[in-house]
């Protein structure tokens, strides 16, 4: 008896193809700090985004 699994696979050119979307939205998206992707085996694992909000300092001299 064969079972049916709804899941659908991702080929690899679409999961790359995902990951570079996500990197570039990020990249649009990001005013000031950094994004760092983890890599290994060659292969993106995670994506970790830092942002920094700055603020003027407003001092009357």
């Amino acid at each position: 008896m064969e079972s049916t699994n709804n899941v659908k696979k991702i080929s690899n050119k679409e999961s790359e193809q995902q990951t570079l979307l996500k990197i570039a939205d990020l990249i649009k998206n990001i005013r000031y700090g950094y994004i760092q992707i983890i890599i290994q085996d060659g292969r993106v694992v995670q994506i970790d985004k830092t942002e920094k909000f700055r603020f003027n300092d407003q001092k009357s001299k």
